[in-house]
């Protein structure tokens, strides 16, 4: 090893490091570099980089090369003072030859020499700036604007006299202050009497800038609420004014090591708190210097829409925001005894969101309160002569009419005009609103949703500020919703978040006190909506990590019993005697079977069997477990008899009619049941370590998911990094990686690689998008002549270019990932398993007989964490056989494999299995698992109370370090020639263990194991392959563009640089080298993003005329035009749907994703990598989009949304023996045909949207694809089934599912 390291040491730079002294304190980081380049530059010397501790008055200066170190010592270097006495201080023996701000700084050779890894990091840099120059890319210089602040306000934009006036609800004397427009943010800085204010406004986040010049301002508005930090005091009190005096193109502010994120900036005499989240328009006063000469500046950076607008600003309001919200308040909480929740949560919404003034709404409240008559209940047939029942209070709007306005209404401003916000402006859209809705079209829709078990669910963000409503949005059902299914508007789904809807994040350098003491109290006190009090009532495992709770509001059930959180709790099961807050709620825990897991309740199941319907027998089985009563081999599985499975699939959906093991939740149980076909009868088995409390509640069996299919494997970093430390060749992952490249460069290639792509990746399945650019080109058209269909494709192809870059994720193409499950029988040895699966079309498969296989189980990271075990096919006739989609384990021997592989078991986890040769073959290595000793649960030594659950909540948020550990693993793993067999890497799999588990014991990582010098040290610099994607954005809102690298510029600093401040260095290993053989942008230049002249004939009028030239030939004239009317509704209800989902389906309550996103069933991320909470919301997407369409191609097609079976676009479908006289509209002729064409036609037709912007409001592309499309299969299956009944004449002279024209 030691030679090694000589060897390694010697092919290294040899660089030098110089220590540089007397650096003034106060000097930033990018400024040190900033005052240092000059010199650099005069001495021609490229290679270098520096650092500089924050407030130290010293910087350490590091060349790649020795030589040029020397030159600059040689000129810079501090020299000797000939004569000077050795009692002088060390300066004083010594004369500087570098001076930094005036001050002497001096320079010399550092003791600790040149840190290895920095040098890594400037050879990497160098490589970069040497590429050849048609490689280059073209940069965009930011220009840094600085103004001095003269006072800050916050509040809103009214119309008195109809005329635009700014009302200032809190106001703070921010003079001496500085609003700065750093790369990415407006930052504004101003002294306070607690220290400084700082407010960090990022430029996606304000709507406009209007440009004021009497007094010179800037009114921002906003789409949601600064970020708000608290920072010391400066050392001089008046320092910031001072600095600002002295600020010249290259200064930098000092920055304290400390900020204390705050929930609203404090002020003497009023609650900012209050208004945060309404009085979104920000108004900074500036100073008149140079004003015109700035503002001219920063609109050349052309990233914020600016007017010139002297706004009136209001001296004294009779319209503050907090007594508009007092008043709103109370009449909410009076009209909540009257109107409808559903459609005062919809107005209620309006205000707390910030899109309408309280009294604007609540003139529209009292307006509605007016509106309401009285009609007679339903009379129930055989209900005797009972009392007569009072009559019903009606309204003339409903909740979705009301939900419609937020698409509606501008944002406030001088380009909006003051009747847009005219109460009786917006009653005359909610009555035109509700007219839409009651077409009845969208009632379709929610029957959909209902059919597959799903409900609708109010969703609420609180966020460091303020409290948002959404919704209500489809959620799949779990137990306690199951339970009361009249009464689902009593529980709400609340999310933590930040202020853009993503996760908050640890910061060292940032204290969150505050912000999680407010969290604490909402959890304790609950909130109002529409009138109901909703307080805490508990959270799932999954829910848990994505920081959410479910909260629930009182209420009075069926049976005339009032529930809350006291009734509905105890009937889930016996819960008395826990005293670890993280077992009360979450599940998965095994060694206390009577522990409560209130959690599995919440737990999403969306379907439901009723197991006394079927008169189920159920039995409790025992645990097989080792010898030494040790181990247990059948964690989490039990059985299920062949005839209780078949019963179960002819209640699921036709895709899943097949499974032969299914993951559930029963009662206290959850886990796998898996096929036994010796079990007689309609029977379930359910073992001890299944149980996780008792409970009476064994009416249901709640299905989670199950193995009706094979999963794909695809390998991710870290298994890749334990394969590699195993022996398994670079070649084999350059060979799967290599092969899915050229799959993807090759995509937009042919047609037919595009079809192929997009059937594999699901794109907009159920429309059948796919078979839709397969039919074009069979046409002769090419999809690329329209913007949106390439932008589709281009889109998912680069989502998987960067994943396989940024991810490393390689497809295996001899791998499989499957749920696990026990052999029951015995029948597998101990070394042995018994991996089967259904074989996939078009591929062939080896046989896996008596050959050895790689298993693992994602997350890897200790090198144990991947075996190697012998695979083994029982007999035909043996009941194993039975079983489908799974990897069976051994029950024989000393320990089980599942909890060998990162501690897995058998409740529902999935395993990896490789059985490629030259994979398997190539591990020369095999490690010894982790066997962790178990970590008992906290145990707070009395019963546990709501108090301890919020509080296990929110420290849960604030101490969750399982990606931290994650990602130091991966860089120590790189950093250190062992790789994950080194100690530091194995201390962090451990480590990340109890960080997996946290949610389970309740215990949190020992953070202090990371302070240690080593573990803080290597992870200062990091690999390559961890380097941010290029960011990419929407133009337009469906094309996609990367973001051209912004210039380095001598007025950076440290507020400029928004990005991660890590150093990355060039990996050797066998991640970095898959990283670097990706040119992503050179593959979207080159392969995806293909220059495409669209001049000419617009491709969708050129496919209107060849339908319409079909029917002509075929047809005569078909009578299209007449359907126009109904078809340009179904176009509305389609587009609102689609609206909804932009807005339902964002991270933020605010901002919509794009219609681009709804379409691909995909959350676009400006990073190319989704965060976790993107991925589950991406797959609820897809679901919803699969559901309108389906819904919507019904309403086109004729047909009934719920008869056709649910495989999409299948051939049946396609095929002429449908009755299409079936296909005619009740009370109408107007055939399938015809609405097709009529709703293509209706999808053609550009929607003018004058008057002012609406927010979050585009056009829509994707109706006119989906009509198109059915048109296209309308057309082609009467053109068939004219040929079929050529020569016999109906009696209306037309053709079956076709109208012809009149005379």
């Amino acid at each position: 090893m030691v030679a090694l390291d000589n060897q390694q040491q010697r092919q290294r730079p040899n660089g030098l490091a110089v220590f540089m002294g007397n650096v003034p304190s106060d000097l930033t980081a990018p400024a040190f570099k900033t005052q240092l380049s000059p010199f650099l530059e005069q001495l021609r010397i490229e290679d270098w980089t520096c650092d500089k501790p924050r407030g130290k008055a010293f910087g350490i200066l590091t060349f790649l090369h020795r030589k040029d170190g020397q030159i600059f010592l040689n000129k810079h270097g501090e020299q000797p003072v000939p004569g000077a006495p050795l009692t002088s201080s060390k300066h004083g023996r010594m004369r500087a030859h570098l001076s930094l701000l005036g001050k002497p700084v001096y320079c010399r050779e550092s003791d600790n020499g040149p840190d290895p890894m920095l040098l890594k990091v400037i050879e990497m840099n160098a490589e970069e700036r040497n590429r050849p120059a048609e490689e280059a890319e073209e940069t965009q210089e930011h220009k840094r604007v600085v103004f001095e602040t003269w006072g800050v306000s916050c509040g809103h934009y009214d119309y008195p006299n109809e005329t635009l006036t700014y009302t200032a609800d809190v106001q703070w004397p921010g003079r001496g202050g500085v609003a700065k427009f750093a790369r990415n943010m407006l930052i504004v800085s101003f002294p306070h009497s607690l220290g400084q204010i700082r407010l960090e406004m990022p430029y996606r986040a304000i709507q406009e800038v209007a440009i004021s010049n009497r007094p010179t301002s800037l009114f921002l508005t906003l789409w949601e609420p600064p970020k708000i930090f608290l920072l010391p005091h400066a050392s001089d009190e008046h320092g910031l004014v001072n600095q600002f005096r002295n600020l010249s193109a290259n200064s930098n502010l000092p920055r304290p090591s400390q900020r204390e994120r705050l929930n609203k900036i404090p002020h003497d005499s009023t609650n900012h708190g209050e208004v945060i989240g309404q009085s979104l328009i920000y108004c900074v006063t500036l100073s008149p210097a140079e004003f015109a000469t700035k503002i001219e500046r920063l609109r050349e950076n052309e990233y914020l829409e600016f007017s010139l607008h002297n706004v009136p600003v209001a001296s004294v309001s009779n319209s503050y925001m907090t007594e508009g919200l007092a008043s709103f308040k109370s009449a909410v909480s009076k009209l909540s005894q009257t109107i409808p929740f559903d459609i005062l949560y919809q107005f209620q919404a309006l205000v707390q969101n910030g899109y309408l003034l309280p009294r604007t709404v609540e003139n529209l409240l009292i307006r509605l309160e007016k509106s309401k008559y009285y009609e007679a209940p339903k009379k129930v047939e055989d209900e005797g002569e009972s009392e007569s029942r009072p009559l019903l209070a009606r309204f003339p709007l409903s909740a979705p009419a009301v939900k419609k306005l937020f698409s509606q209404i501008p944002f406030p401003g001088p380009n909006t005009e003051a009747i847009s916000f005219h109460p009786v402006t917006i009653w005359s859209m909610l009555e035109a609103n509700e007219t839409e809705i009651q077409h009845g079209l969208i009632k379709e829709l929610i029957s959909q949703r209902a059919s597959q078990n799903l409900t609708m669910v109010h969703k609420v963000q609180v966020t460091p500020t303020r409290i948002l409503f959404n919704g209500p949005e489809p959620e799949a059902k779990n137990r306690i919703i199951r339970k009361f299914p009249r009464h689902t508007g009593y529980f709400a789904r609340i999310q933590f978040c930040d202020e853009d809807g993503q996760d908050l994040f640890y910061n060292p350098k940032v204290s969150l006190q505050q912000i999680y003491s407010r969290f604490k109290k909402i959890l304790l006190d609950g909130f109002p909506i529409a009138g109901r009090l909703y307080k805490f009532l508990g959270f799932s495992h999954s829910s848990l990590r994505s920081h959410a709770v479910w909260f629930m509001a009182s209420f009075v059930d069926d049976n005339k019993q009032l529930r809350s959180y006291a009734t509905v709790i105890p009937e889930l099961g016996d819960f008395k005697g826990i005293r670890s807050p993280a077992r009360w709620y979450v599940p998965n825990t095994v060694d206390l079977p009577c522990a409560a897991r209130i959690g599995q309740a919440f737990s999403e199941t969306p379907i439901a069997i009723d197991l006394d319907e079927l008169d189920t027998h159920i039995q409790l089985i025992p645990d097989v477990k080792s010898a030494d009563g040790t181990r247990v081999f059948s964690d989490g599985v039990g059985t299920i008899s062949r005839d209780l499975l078949e019963e179960i699939h002819a209640r699921m959906p036709q895709k899943s009619s097949t499974a032969t093991c299914l993951q559930i939740r029963w009662a206290g149980a959850k886990g796998m049941l898996s096929l036994d076909d010796t079990l007689e009868g309609i029977t379930m088995c359910v073992r001890d370590s299944m149980t996780k409390f008792k409970s009476l509640d064994t009416q249901n069996l709640e299905i989670c998911d199950v193995a009706n299919k094979p999963i794909p494997l695809v390998l991710n970093r870290q298994m890749i990094k334990i394969l590699e430390d195993m022996g398994v060749p670079n070649a084999w992952f350059f060979k799967g990686q290599n092969r899915e490249l050229a799959r993807l460069r090759k995509i937009t290639a042919l047609t037919q690689n595009t079809v192929t792509f997009l059937k594999r990746q699901k794109i907009a399945e159920q429309m059948g998008f796919a078979q839709f650019i397969r039919r074009l080109h069979n046409l002769g058209f090419d999809y690329k002549k329209d913007e949106f269909l390439c932008s589709v494709v281009e889109a998912v192809v680069l989502r998987e270019v960067r994943l396989l870059k940024h991810k490393s994720r390689i497809p295996v193409e001899q791998g499989v990932t499957l749920f696990g499950v026990m052999d029951e029988f015995g029948y597998l040895g101990d070394e042995e398993v018994f991996v089967t699966f259904d074989k996939q079309g078009g591929t062939s498969y080896p046989d896996l007989h008596d050959r050895l296989v790689i298993v693992t189980r994602s997350p890897a990271l200790h090198p144990g964490d991947i075996q190697i075990r012998r695979a083994i096919e029982p007999p035909r006739d043996h009941p194993l056989r039975s079983l489908s989609n799974c990897i069976v384990f051994s029950q024989n021997g000393s320990r089980d494999l599942p909890s060998q592989l990162s501690g897995g078991d058998l409740d529902g986890d999935i395993y990896n299995i490789i059985w490629d040769s030259m994979a398997v073959d190539g591990c020369r290595l095999e490690f010894k698992p982790a066997d962790y000793p178990r970590v008992s649960p906290l145990d707070i030594g009395r019963d546990v109370q709501a108090e301890d659950m919020t509080n296990f909540f929110v420290d849960f948020m604030a101490t969750d370090q399982l990606g931290l550990i994650a990602n130091k693993h991966i860089i120590l793993a790189d950093v250190h020639d062992a790789g994950t067999v080194h100690d530091e890497c194995k201390l962090l799999a451990e480590m990340h263990s109890t960080a997996v588990d946290y949610s389970k014991t309740g215990i949190p990582v020992d953070i202090s194991k990371m302070a240690s010098a080593s573990l803080r040290s290597n992870t200062r610099y990091r690999p390559d392959f961890l380097a941010p994607a290029p960011p990419t954005h929407f133009v337009d809102k469906t094309e996609i563009r990367f973001e051209p690298p912004t210039a380095p510029s001598a007025e950076a600093d440290e507020d400029d640089d928004t990005g991660p401040r890590h150093k990355f260095y060039k990996s050797e290993k066998i991640l970095g080298q898959l990283y670097r053989a990706i040119d992503e942008k050179r593959i979207w230049k080159d392969d995806i993003h293909l220059a495409i002249n669209r001049s000419g004939v617009y491709l969708w009028d050129e496919l209107f005329i060849h339908i319409k030239s079909q029917c002509d030939e075929h047809f005569g004239v078909v009578d299209w035009e007449r359907a126009l009317d109904e078809a340009h509704s179904i176009r509305k209800a389609y587009e609102d749907a689609i609206w909804t989902a932009t807005i339902d389906y964002s991270d933020h309550s605010s901002q919509a994703i794009t219609e681009l996103e709804v379409f691909t069933g995909t959350i676009f991320n400006k990073s190319g990598i989704q965060t976790r909470r993107q991925r589950d919301t991406s797959i609820r997407l897809k679901d919803e989009f699969d559901r309108t369409v389906k819904w919507v191609e019904a309403l086109i097609r004729k047909r009934e949304a719920n008869s056709s079976s649910d495989v999409p676009d299948s051939i049946a479908d396609d095929q002429p023996n449908g009755n299409y006289e079936e296909s005619l509209n009740a009370g109408t002729d107007i055939t399938a045909l015809e609405m097709s064409i009529a709703c293509f036609h209706a999808g053609l037709m550009r929607r003018g949207r004058g008057g002012p912007k609406k927010r979050n409001v585009d056009e829509f592309e994707s109706f006119k694809v989906i009509a198109a499309h059915c048109a296209l299969r309308e057309l082609e299956m009467a053109i068939k089934q004219k040929e079929i009944a050529e020569g016999a004449a109906f009696t209306s002279g037309g053709y079956p599912g076709v109208r012809s024209g009149r005379a």
